[in-house]
């Protein structure tokens, strides 16, 4: 690919999107019953003091209420997570991790490690560092949450 014929703002754009691509599909292939997206999701939870509500996880990956419904429906079905009424409003469905997906990541964690090795490959740390305080600027820029 030849970005010398475009800005870095298109070739940033550009790369985004095509890296993204080529992440989820080498995800897809090492799930059998999950997508990256619905990993994604999984991994998200960790990121809660109390399990979320749907609308909350939609606004930490950056997907609509119904989209993150859908998602959470099928990893009820696949026993990934459990979707449970708030104790306090029970129109609220809080998604709790059944501990399926972390028994998971420990029995992949040479084949995780391998592969976050691969892809940082010769990237210094401080250039890692720019481009993950560029990226949560973007965030920023288009209302994401990202701290």
């Amino acid at each position: 690919m030849n970005l010398s014929n475009v800005s870095e703002e298109y070739g940033i754009y550009g790369m985004l999107f095509s890296l993204g691509n080529r992440i989820q599909t080498i995800g897809d292939k090492e799930f059998e019953d999950i997508t990256m997206k619905q990993h994604f999701m999984m991994i998200a939870l960790g990121m809660f003091e109390q399990p979320p509500t749907l609308k909350e996880m939609g606004t930490v990956i950056g997907c609509s209420y119904q989209n993150v419904k859908r998602m959470a429906e099928h990893l009820q079905d696949s026993h990934y997570l459990n979707m449970e009424k708030d104790s306090l409003d029970k129109r609220k469905l809080r998604l709790k991790s059944t501990g399926r997906l972390e028994k998971m990541a420990d029995e992949q964690r040479d084949r995780t490690i391998e592969f976050m090795e691969m892809l940082y490959k010769n990237i210094p740390r401080e250039d890692l560092a720019a481009t993950l305080r560029t990226l949560m600027k973007m965030d920023r820029n288009i209302g994401g949450v990202i701290e």
